[in-house]
């Protein structure tokens, strides 16, 4: 009889912890669908559809009226300055405008050429100064001096925060010391141009430093047996190629835009030619300006349909 009661309380307690098993399982089985569902970057739970989903990816409709107006902001500036080149003084439309710009007889192109030579003499050894010492210094700070990046973050954006004209009264003497072992040469302007593309370069060269996780890679290349140099020009640098060509042509960019130091020293560039030539022809001062441009958007549009990833890569 005691034996019999025995195996029953067997059976009841087998069956209870069954019982537990299969309401534990359920339960679990229940919750799933909603752990699917959790928002990224929160601990709460979303139902079976997040309230943000509709407005992660817009629609066709929603990308086409965004091109459309951003087109229109964009393009209607260009247009009106192409119709304005081809007005007559006199009334109704002449190509006499732009036949003018081939002209290598007249001031304005003597003008234009020197300052276009110039601007792109400056762009050149602009980017010489940014690839030799500007990156290398920002890959050496945030490898082995990771706790001036929040100084360096304040310093850089003192070239935007001083004024112009401030900087040229601080950068005379400079360019003045320059001038009496070189010369009074154009070029010396490169200096003042690296100063305010600093901010620019810093903040783009910086943030794909800090995705890319330099510290580590120099570490692992060092364990490897790489010298700095090495690591620098064949581990840190092509990984930060988009960046950098971003950088340069932000500083092309400063460099053939900058007019108030060039003016203030008395140097020719591209702008302050063209304020010269407008002052005798202002559509041929429009021509050129509407030339560098439409370069300028060319390239932004060859640099982005570059960069982009392939199928591989991705």
């Amino acid at each position: 009889m005691a034996l019999l009661n025995y195996s029953v309380a067997i059976d009841v307690l087998e069956a209870d912890s069954g019982a537990d098993f299969e309401s534990e399982r359920s339960s679990v089985a229940a919750n799933r669908p909603l752990e699917r569902h959790r928002h990224r970057g929160t601990n709460a739970v979303c139902g079976p559809r997040s309230v943000w989903q509709p407005y992660d990816r817009p629609g066709s409709v929603s990308k086409t009226g965004i091109l459309l107006g951003f087109s229109l902001f964009l393009l209607l500036p260009i247009a009106g300055m192409l119709y304005f080149t081809f007005r007559s003084a006199t009334g109704g439309f002449t190509v006499d405008h732009w036949l003018a710009l081939f002209d290598a007889s007249g001031f304005s192109f003597m003008t234009l050429s020197e300052g276009l030579l110039n601007s792109l003499m400056l762009v050149a050894v602009t980017l010489a100064i940014e690839l030799m010492l500007v990156i290398p210094a920002f890959v050496l700070i945030s490898v082995r001096f990771p706790r001036l990046n929040r100084a360096m973050g304040v310093i850089m954006l003192l070239p935007i925060a001083i004024p112009a004209i401030i900087l040229v009264v601080g950068l005379a003497p400079a360019l003045a010391f320059f001038a009496d072992i070189v010369g009074p040469n154009t070029w010396t302007l490169a200096l003042a141009y690296g100063i305010l593309a600093l901010p620019f370069v810093y903040t783009t060269i910086s943030s794909d430093l800090r995705g890319l996780d330099c510290r580590t890679l120099a570490q692992a290349a060092e364990s490897l047996g790489a010298g700095w140099l090495r690591t620098l020009t064949d581990i840190l640098l092509p990984c930060i190629r988009r960046s950098i060509i971003s950088s340069m042509l932000i500083t092309t960019a400063i460099v053939l835009g900058e007019f108030t130091i060039a003016s203030l020293l008395n140097r020719t560039t591209l702008q302050t030619a063209l304020i010269s030539i407008s002052k005798t022809d202002v559509y041929l001062s429009v021509i050129v300006t509407l030339i560098v441009l439409l370069c300028t958007l060319a390239t932004l549009f060859i640099m982005a349909t570059g960069n982009r990833p392939s199928r591989k890569e991705s």
